[in-house]
């Protein structure tokens, strides 16, 4: 390209042909005016920036090229050389040039922001994930210390339990995080004692504990074939193997089965129990002892000498309502025997 000069002056072109300057600055009227090789080198420059032309086609988009404005012929009076404008109501920043001297595209600049959004946006996921673990990998330890551990521990409900068996299971919880111990193992040690029908241990912050105990009672007993007593609960479960006879509980006559402590008495020995603990208090003084005749039958034994015959261990409610209603009417001293069996009492006098 010719450099503009300020006198007039005849200029040769490189193609040989001649211009007259005047000495004013010169004017591009249209693009046939500017020569080939500097179309080529403005379009290396500022390849991809659109140019628009307001009388034709898309092709200046409010940008400058090379200090010269670019428009029509109708719109130019006097030519000027402005300043380097770029307008573009999206760029924030002033515009920066990379090392070959071209201009950062837009696409450009919105990728990096893409990207950088894309950082902090894995730095969130990161330290959302990071933080919690960071905070349990402190916290579980201390919380699992002596320092958060059960220190006091209190017993309800343990009348019949084995002392040791209570020791092991107060040593099972004693020192076990209030949070996080795992007091199963003490439940499960208590349950296992025949004297035990349920048992539960409860942690309370901040460092005590509580174990609730559900007992069997103990309503009846019988001898076994080894001579040794067995202690049922109403349930018919075998709480106590002893080798006296324990005469605070109800007596079941006959001999049963040498069961160990835990196991439970067949069907007929359940049902002594049950009636022995149903007894209706105006008759309990009366009643000697439940007897088991051949190892089927239900049998009682007034302290008159009277047996009263219940048969099949069923309907024990309505056979001991009818039991009550004789007594009632009837002096037990006169009686041999009362029948219930049938439903209909049978008396046998003496």
């Amino acid at each position: 390209m010719t450099t503009p000069s300020h006198d007039d002056e005849t200029q040769e072109l490189p193609s040989g042909e001649s211009v007259h300057v005047t000495g004013e600055t010169p004017v591009v009227r249209s693009l046939d005016d500017v020569p080939v090789e500097v179309l080529e080198e403005l379009t290396e420059a500022f390849e991809g920036i659109s140019i628009v032309d307001e009388d034709g086609p898309e092709f200046f988009e409010g940008h400058v090229l090379g200090g010269y404005d670019i428009v029509s012929d109708d719109d130019l009076t006097h030519a000027r050389r402005p300043p380097l404008v770029i307008e573009d109501n999206e760029f924030t920043q002033p515009l920066e040039r990379a090392g070959d001297g071209q201009p950062h595209r837009r696409f450009r600049l919105r990728r990096i922001e893409v990207r950088r959004e894309e950082g902090k946006r894995r730095l969130r996921v990161v330290l959302y994930v990071l933080v919690p673990v960071l905070v349990l990998a402190i916290a579980v330890p201390v919380l699992n210390s002596p320092l958060f551990g059960v220190r006091t521990v209190t017993v309800q409900g343990a009348k019949y339990l084995s002392p040791e068996v209570l020791a092991k299971a107060t040593a099972q919880v004693k020192g076990k995080s209030i949070i996080f111990g795992d007091l199963h193992a003490a439940e499960l040690t208590l349950r296992a004692d025949p004297w035990v029908r349920d048992a539960n241990v409860s942690k309370h912050f901040p460092s005590s504990a509580v174990i609730d105990i559900d007992e069997r009672q103990p309503v009846a007993w019988f001898l076994g074939s080894d001579n040794q007593s067995r202690v049922l609960d109403v349930e018919g479960h075998v709480i106590s193997v002893q080798t006296g006879q324990p005469t605070q509980y109800m007596q079941i006559t006959g001999v049963g089965d040498a069961l160990l402590a835990g196991a439970k008495a067949n069907e007929v020995y359940t049902a002594a129990a049950q009636l022995s603990a149903s007894l209706p208090e105006e008759i309990q003084k009366t009643v000697l002892n439940v007897g088991v005749a051949n190892n089927t039958e239900l049998l009682m034994t007034l302290r008159t000498g009277t047996v009263v015959i219940f048969g099949q261990p069923s309907d024990l409610r309505a056979k001991l309502v009818s039991l009550v209603l004789v007594l009632r009417r009837q002096d037990p001293k006169n009686l041999r025997s009362i029948d219930l069996s049938s439903g209909d009492p049978i008396f046998a006098q003496k």
